[in-house]
């Protein structure tokens, strides 16, 4: 007990210094009530003992804080803030991170160009990218642009979030050039390629966003889930279980030991646990508030195999009283303060809130012989545990608390660990067999559909979380008060044992236990013979997929022929469509068409090709390039489809009488924009008498040119060209094609503009659908009729 209350001592001279900004005073405050308090529990001569050693801590604490206050000059390169044309070289010192249109390199600068000269230079620089920028950790760059100090964002400190990482620095879409590879750690290197190969094989064998939820349970990749996805898990309270944080590590390591005791027992369980949570800081990265949350999960766990589970928050303060005491001011780190809140929640609210909750259940004998109850309470428990000791934290820093999270929470926690270990085969196994891996990737998703699927109908719910403000330090430290006396109320409260089960609960349990299973195999069959059975009932059908500010269409043919033309500005933005509109199982696509080499058609393709099994390549002949379209075609070499040039006037049968036709271009690409939209693609989709004209961003010139070769461009469905803008679909065109509905593709808000009101107007005669307005857009035709639906 001595070794605890001197813990919380300095935790608490620490946090008064911290959070109150009243100096001294704050501390003596502290010291005060620490003194009023132990005499109020303990009224004896040996508090007086404890006191004379605790004050002095609680004071040393708050001198330990006052002193330790950062001072932060400006690094080297920070001092470059502003320079125009700034030339510098730098070492990519963490993984990539990938954002829906960009990807985020974290540089460690080596050199910079002064005074006509390179010299040496340091610091950290954030590097945001296109997303078809492929560099790795321990490339070395040459980087030319302009340096920023980080702007503040709302009610966000963006420049204190990147300060406590080192940067001070951003600098956004450079002109870059490698100069060499391999220059970092080489243990760290073999880390991040194996997380990479592990993410890849998710990538491969499961579709959006299955995937990418599992690589943000695996790894904490939250960044790189829909942001759809991303939002609603924000609303439930859910998005702990995909971040690199010590709630997530607890979550893991506390659902592990839920799920597994019933089987093996809670000590046993706890091993088990501990090496997961090792596991997966390795996996995830040594980044120090992944290595401090894995300490604290670790202490819990720890004190449960040794049978000390009612003496864990014991240690865990005193692991945050070392913590706090090397470095003061982790305590305004969010990730510390989640992962201390979480651990202690774990340690002292789940375990006397899950017998509670048993004892209640129990009273009915047709729950009390349920099979699965008492881990199912213990996964309950430890969520609720969790949420209630965080959520003072998330309400002050993030100003948003879900309503929805205690039931989310519950409702998603067994498919955590399902996603978790289910998923860990998959990457694993494809490691060594693809075949097996998309074999196992059939168990691995219904568990992972379970959980969007959750989340997003919670977060649909009106109040599922609520923006609040206002919400301040006074506040928390009222919400722990108040939970501190609850616990104490509980530990003395004496708990009622219910009477035991009759003898004849076991039958009961497995009358239960057997419907369930039998509803569970039922309900398995049926989603796969409705996959199965999903066909388009001799119907075309032609998607024309929400990508954000880019393009790209899906083609079905009523025989099952699929065709992919264009993939949208990022990997991401494409793999999460095509995973909305195709079966989970089936990552087939027969052939995928490039209209032209610009980033907002062909920047997802890459990923296209390396996660689905591509047949063939149409594309028109290439005179020059781009970023994009280099990273396009080395995807392109790298998994080896046919590659088919396109011609004018020619024709791909896609079975059953639809077919595509190449109506243009009327030339090659060529340096400038304005040409490689002219070069775009025409294509002309039919099927019986309906026709559906796809322009890509061909230009008034372009349709000109098709007019003028008397080109054949009647069509009941136009493709809007160049996503509406006012240079294209001339007032000539529009008469010649006379569509029935109009379809134009364009980001929700983006800077262009598009659709131009202008285009719009031309428009009129026509049903306009829009992908920013309207979502996913299907058309479908058997041949004589039509019909349009839209996702949202």
């Amino acid at each position: 007990m001595t070794t605890t209350a001197l813990a919380v001592a300095w935790l608490l001279g620490i946090a008064a210094a911290a959070f109150t900004g009243a100096g001294p005073i704050s501390s003596l405050a502290a010291a005060g009530l620490l003194a009023a308090s132990s005499f109020a529990i303990r009224p004896r001569l040996g508090t007086l003992v404890m006191l004379a050693v605790a004050i002095p801590l609680v004071l040393a604490a708050g001198w330990r804080y006052d002193t330790a206050v950062p001072v932060q000059p400006p690094d080297a390169i920070s001092r470059l803030n502003g320079v125009p044309d700034l030339r510098f070289r730098a070492m990519i010192d963490e993984a990539p991170e990938n954002r829906l249109t960009s990807r985020l390199y974290r540089l460690e600068v080596r050199e910079a160009f002064v005074e006509a000269r390179w010299r040496r230079s340091s610091g950290r620089v954030l590097m945001r990218s296109p997303p078809s920028t492929r560099f790795g950790y321990g490339d070395f760059l040459e980087i030319a642009g302009h340096l920023e100090a980080p702007p503040k964002i709302a009610e966000f400190d963006y420049p204190d979030y990147l300060a406590r990482q080192g940067i001070r620095s951003i600098i956004a879409y450079p002109d870059t050039r490698l100069l060499a590879t391999g220059q970092g750690s080489d243990v760290k290197a073999a880390l991040i390629d194996f997380r990479d190969d592990l993410a890849g094989g998710l990538d491969r064998s499961l579709s959006e966003p299955e995937s990418s939820l599992a690589a943000g349970i695996l790894f904490g990749a939250r960044s790189s889930l829909p942001r759809d996805l991303k939002i609603d898990m924000d609303s439930t309270g859910t998005s702990h279980l995909v971040a690199v944080s010590g709630q997530n590590i607890t979550m893991l390591s506390g659902l592990v030991i839920a799920a597994l005791a019933w089987l093996v027992g809670r000590r046993p369980a706890s091993w088990i646990a501990l090496g997961a949570i090792l596991a997966y800081a390795a996996l995830v990265g040594t980044d120090p508030s992944v290595v401090r949350a894995t300490i604290m999960g670790a202490i819990y766990i720890t004190s449960i195999a040794l049978g000390r589970q009612n003496t864990g928050w014991v240690a865990l303060s005193v692991a945050a009283a070392v913590m706090t005491g090397l470095d003061p001011q982790i305590v305004h780190d969010v990730s510390f303060q989640l992962s201390f809140a979480a651990v202690l929640g774990l340690a002292v609210l789940a375990w006397p809130l899950g017998e509670r909750l048993e004892a209640a259940l129990r009273r009915s004998e047709a729950l009390a012989s349920f099979p699965l109850l008492k881990p199912t309470l213990d996964m309950t428990a430890m969520s609720l545990a969790s949420i209630i000791f965080t959520l003072p934290i998330t309400a002050v820093n993030f100003h948003q608390i879900s309503l929805a999270a205690p039931l989310a929470n519950f409702l998603v926690a067994p498919a955590f660990v399902a996603v978790a270990a289910s998923s860990t085969l998959v990457a694993l196994a494809s490691l060594v067999s693809p075949a097996l891996a998309d074999l196992l990737a059939l168990g691995a998703w219904p568990a992972a559909a379970y959980m969007v699927w959750s989340v997003q109908l919670l977060a649909d719910i009106p109040g599922a979380s609520v923006q609040i403000s206002g919400i301040g330090t006074g506040h928390a430290i009222a919400w722990y008060a108040g939970l501190g006396g609850a616990i104490f109320w509980l530990a003395r409260r004496r708990l009622i044992e219910p009477p035991p089960p009759q003898q004849t609960s076991p039958a009961i349990g497995l009358r239960l236990a057997v419907p369930a299973i039998g509803a569970v195999l039922l309900l398995s069959s049926a989603v796969v013979w409705l996959a199965a059975d999903s066909g388009n009932e001799r119907r075309l059908s032609v998607t024309f997929l929400d990508v954000g500010q880019g393009e790209a269409i899906l083609v079905e043919s009523p025989s099952g022929n699929r065709v992919l033309i264009d993939g949208g500005p990022s990997g991401d933005a494409i793999t999460g469509a095509l995973g909305r509109q195709l079966p989970f199982y089936d990552r087939r696509i027969d052939l995928v068409v490039a209209t032209h080499q610009q980033t907002d058609h062909i920047g997802g393709l890459p990923e296209v090709l390396e996660r689905y099994a591509v047949s063939a390549v149409l594309q028109t002949q290439v005179t020059a390039g781009s970023l994009a379209y280099d990273a396009w075609r080395d995807a392109v070499t790298a998994s080896g489809p046919a590659l088919i040039e396109a011609v004018r006037g020619q024709e791909i049968d896609l079975g059953s009488g639809a077919r595509i036709t190449v109506l243009g271009p009327q030339r090659v690409n060529s340096d400038s924009d304005g040409d490689a939209n002219d070069s775009s693609m025409v294509l002309l989709v039919s099927y019986g008498s309906v026709r559906i004209l796809l322009t890509g961003d061909v230009s008034e010139d372009a349709e000109a040119a098709l007019v003028a070769a008397g080109t054949d461009l009647r069509a009941d469905v136009l493709k809007v060209a160049h996503h509406g803008s006012a240079t294209s679909t001339s007032t000539e065109f529009l008469r010649r094609v006379r569509p029935w509905v109009a379809v134009i593709s364009a980001g929700h808000d983006n800077q262009f503009g598009h659709p131009d009101p202008e285009t719009l107007a031309k428009l009129r005669l026509a049903t306009v659908y829009r992908t920013d307005e309207d979502g996913d857009v299907e058309v479908l035709t058997d041949g004589q009729n039509l019909w349009v639906e839209t996702s949202r």
